[in-house]
């Protein structure tokens, strides 16, 4: 799989900047069907199959997208140039490291024997905005039976995500001129807000601490309250931000906070990305740790697109650093590439085995 580091610079010097990726899906399509996979696309969206159709299938999920360019960068962002073993650009590590590999994975299992199932590659627009890819794909081709997606997370197995759950607070009162505010009778609601969350802690813990993620969270992050110097505010609002761990979802954090804040209407503004966990036990976990060379798999509060994959046994896990993701000068090394290529080669072939409990086939790789 030597041509995985000219693929990943190829990608990185393609800007696909969320929202804008149709050059460089066009790039990944017609590298992959030029290889022996069968290729579709779904809007933007790049989809790839290799294995036969009658077995069970195993997805792989990576972005094509990447948060904007920004300030800072010391290098060209988008050269996709290797200086000796480290390539810099936007998106090398977050996340085109993980669909570079992954693309090189089935490319080399498309020609080195039959796999036990299909391997699907989906290669998905907006992650880093709204996540329209993921679900397009998903209602296009329904839901897989395991699934690995591709993020930096330094080969370590993520078997649990923390979800996110954006909730609001609604404060209301009655309005008057401020002239009139010593003697005309009303309700600040902006008061109202203050003296509650005067109250609050710089976070709330809820339910009990997770083993992997640690305990969930709530915190408020905006408050906003009134138009008009002259107009006595009717109405405040406070937006809090939930991270939970599962089993917790966002009705369990607007219960919690109606409890807190027993003066305002909790809602919930968000709830699309919904913690996820895998059973350590799960085949796919045991094969994706034991092809990562790791001793357990571990939990992640890194939101990715894992979180649409509820009810599907799923794990994250890919080449590259998650600190280095949306920063200046963001790169990976060619080392971390090579070794997540192997990763993803190695785990389909006996993932999808465990799947059908068929023999695991012995499949070359290039």
């Amino acid at each position: 799989m030597s041509d995985v580091d000219a693929l990943l610079a190829d990608l990185v010097r393609t800007e696909s900047v969320s929202g804008d990726e149709g050059r460089v899906a066009s790039l990944a399509a017609d590298w992959l069907a030029a290889r022996g996979a069968r290729v579709t696309r779904i809007g933007e969206n790049v989809v790839a199959e290799v294995g036969p159709d009658d077995g069970p299938t195993l997805l792989y999920l990576s972005h094509l997208d990447t948060v904007p360019i920004g300030d800072g960068w010391t290098r060209d962002p988008l050269a996709g140039a290797w200086e000796g073993d480290v390539l810099f650009g936007r998106g090398a590590n977050d996340a085109k490291a993980s669909v570079a590999a992954m693309m090189a994975a089935v490319a080399a299992l498309a020609d080195g024997g039959r796999l036990p199932g299909r391997l699907r590659l989906a290669l998905t627009v907006r992650e880093e905005t709204d996540n329209a890819g993921v679900a397009e794909v998903l209602a296009a081709t329904g839901r897989p039976d395991a699934a690995v997606t591709g993020e930096p997370t330094g080969l370590e197995v993520v078997r649990a995500q923390a979800g996110l759950a954006v909730l609001t607070a609604t404060w209301t009162g009655t309005s008057c001129h401020a002239a009139h505010a010593a003697r005309v009778p009303h309700d600040n609601a902006l008061l109202a807000a203050a003296r509650d969350l005067a109250t609050a802690p710089p976070a709330w813990t809820l339910g009990e601490t997770h083993p992997l993620l640690g305990a969930s969270t709530a915190a408020v992050t905006v408050l906003s309250s009134g138009t008009r110097h002259n107009v006595v505010p009717d109405r405040a609002e406070a937006v809090i931000d939930a991270r939970l761990a599962p089993p917790l979802a966002a009705e369990d954090a607007r219960a919690f906070l109606a409890t807190r804040l027993p003066h305002a209407e909790i809602g919930v503004r968000s709830d699309r990305l919904r913690a996820v966990e895998t059973d350590a036990d799960h085949p796919l976990v045991r094969a994706a740790v034991a092809a990562a060379g790791k001793t357990s798999a571990v939990g992640s509060t890194t939101l990715s697109d894992m979180a649409f994959l509820d009810g599907v046994p799923a794990v994250k896990c890919g080449p590259g650093e998650t600190a280095r993701s949306h920063t200046p000068d963001e790169h990976v090394r060619r080392d971390e590439l090579r070794a997540g290529a192997d990763f993803y080669a190695r785990l389909a072939p006996t993932v999808l085995a465990a799947l059908t409990t068929a023999p695991v086939p012995e499949v070359e790789t290039r």
